[in-house]
């Protein structure tokens, strides 16, 4: 194990995160950077996603690629959900973001596993 690594285990732990960066780093084994590109629409903290690159010493520039235009694809969505929808929809989007995210994923593996 790495010294940083070592350092952040239990922050990690104490932060309750334990098990969502085993369940990140199970899915960055089987599906390499496409999980950082999703987990720029899922409800998982992101935060874990780029922790776990990090502990996986994941390539820098597919990284910060998949990052950039994951995030930016999710909040240019959001940003035009809201614009078209106004108050109206900036309150719906608030009731439904983690279904929304999540529906997201489904549809992103479902794709997946259609195109492979």
């Amino acid at each position: 194990m790495l010294a940083f690594e070592s350092f952040l285990q239990p922050l990690i732990q104490e932060m309750g995160y334990q098990d969502k960066m085993d369940r990140a780093i199970n899915w960055f084994e089987q599906y390499g950077v496409w999980v950082v590109f999703i987990a720029g629409f899922s409800p998982i903290p992101y935060k874990v996603f780029t922790v776990s690159a990090g502990f996986l010493q994941m390539a820098f520039l597919p990284f910060v690629l998949a990052s950039t235009v994951g995030r930016a694809m999710r909040f240019y969505l959001v940003a035009g959900l809201m614009r078209w929808g106004g108050k109206k929809m900036e309150d719906k989007l608030r009731d439904y973001v983690e279904t929304l995210g999540w529906a997201t994923v489904v549809l992103a593996v479902i794709a997946y596993l259609l195109l492979r």
